[in-house]
């Protein structure tokens, strides 16, 4: 079978294990929410709970960049799937509502190992279209966006059709069980696309690197600085949202249907854009431009919010942040990553939006945990939480965000080739024989 011949296989594949895996994750994280908000002390909970996600990052990352070195990347992949599925399916019969410290270690491992999870799926989407052309990997990481997304639908939809008759924390068993049909998922696509897994030799060469690889190239170094301010503004976003459902008083026994509705809204919006703005925007305005459509759309909706800071505000706020995050963010941002060099990328990958961005996210956490004991000494939060300085705060994260996406884009044009260097100016030999490049040359050699 001819390389055009596998492209729809090549796409559709990838395409159904992301699209499982965010359907397992939407069910998981909606039963989360449900049974942490539950408790009084949920709000309160939420920056330490991010501190530890930050905290748990490092060391799961670790241990997947660690098992590709040794195993491979099949077995590592497996293993990591295998490893969330019995972790939370063995947890999730023992769950009670409020703030326990079982629920606070499923709210913090949620998060944590789904994002490595998604990081190593994507990052096998790059493997398989490394040697693709630059619009054959922009179509099929836009259908397999798509499909991501149309398995988030299908998680709120599931979600919601469950949650009068189940108690939150089977949901998280469910979404448990579907992760083992990725497993199956990915182990036939090493199979089907053996070409995916790295050189043996490059992990050799690469083999004494650690996590400090990625600030070895500005351009990596770029990566990871756009992915920490990135999680930095959707800490601020995703608190305020919290905020905002608390001061609604979504904190009732029934609030697994509120969480799946959003969820079902949030994924259907990002489906439309996936669907109908993603190609279009990287027709128009390409890769590099792409990147900057969703910190511009976030300056204007916090600076809606800091003008009307109301909980509306901040519903369509989250929205905007996640409906384009998941849609023509996401399809884009993972091409970012094709250019970096195949030995090194999946370390690369997993330090960026495995790691990097989970520290950026526990920094925040720290300042808004120090701003909470400020607004609540006596541990009752006053109600409506008053979050207006954290407008301020994504505006200004989210436009340092904008300057390095922009220099991203002029590191970009120079590896293609787009910026030219300036050619040396003419010398008159006759005038200036000591500026002559031929008489420089001659005379290197003498000292």
């Amino acid at each position: 079978m001819t390389e055009k011949e596998n492209f729809p296989l090549q796409t559709l594949l990838p395409a159904l294990s992301l699209g499982l895996l965010t359907a397992a994750f939407i069910i998981a994280k909606t039963g989360r929410d449900a049974l942490f908000f539950q408790g009084s002390g949920g709000l309160l909970q939420l920056p330490l709970v991010y501190i530890n996600i930050g905290g748990a990052s490092l060391p799961l990352a670790l241990i997947f960049v660690k098992a590709m070195k040794v195993w491979g990347a099949r077995p590592a992949r497996v293993g990591i799937l295998l490893l969330a599925a019995t972790m939370l399916g063995a947890a999730a019969p023992f769950l009670k509502p409020g703030d326990s410290t079982l629920l606070l270690a499923i709210f913090m491992l949620i998060p944590a190992i789904f994002g490595l999870l998604f990081a190593s799926l994507w990052l096998l989407g790059a493997d398989i279209f490394e040697k693709s052309e630059k619009s054959e990997a922009a179509r099929a990481f836009s259908k397999i966006g798509a499909g991501t997304l149309a398995g988030g639908m299908l998680g709120g939809l599931i979600s919601r059709g469950l949650a009068p008759y189940l108690d939150p924390k089977w949901l998280i068993f469910l979404g448990a069980v579907m992760i083992l049909g990725v497993i199956a998922l990915v182990a036939h696509i090493h199979g089907r696309f053996p070409t995916n897994i790295a050189p043996k030799k490059a992990d050799e060469k690469k083999k004494k690197a650690g996590f400090l690889t990625p600030l070895r190239n500005e351009y990596s170094l770029t990566l990871l600085s756009i992915s920490m301010l990135g999680a930095l503004a959707g800490l601020l976003i995703d608190f305020q949202f919290y905020a905002a459902a608390a001061s609604a008083g979504m904190g009732s026994k029934g609030n697994a249907s509120f969480f799946a509705n959003f969820y079902i809204l949030l994924n259907f919006s990002s489906l439309l854009l996936q669907l109908f703005a993603t190609p279009k925007i990287q027709d128009k305005v390409g890769l590099r431009g792409g990147l900057m459509v969703l910190p511009v759309a976030l300056i204007g909706g916090a600076t809606f919010v800091t003008a009307a800071a109301t909980a509306l505000s901040r519903s369509v706020l989250r929205v905007t942040e996640g409906g384009l995050r998941s849609s023509v963010h996401r399809s884009i941002w993972e091409q970012a990553f094709i250019p970096v060099d195949s030995a090194e990328r999946s370390l690369v990958k997993i330090v960026v939006d495995g790691v990097a961005a989970r520290i950026a996210e526990a920094i925040g956490a720290v300042a808004i945990l120090f701003w909470l004991k400020q607004a609540a000494p006596d541990g009752v939060i006053p109600m409506p939480l008053n979050t207006s300085w954290m407008a301020w705060g994504t505006r200004v994260t989210v436009a340092a965000w904008l300057l390095i996406t922009q220099k991203l884009r002029v590191q970009m044009k120079k590896d293609r080739g787009e910026i030219k260097a300036t050619p040396a100016p003419e010398i008159d030999c006759e005038r200036f024989p000591d500026q002559c490049p031929c008489t420089t040359e001659l005379g290197k050699g003498i000292a």
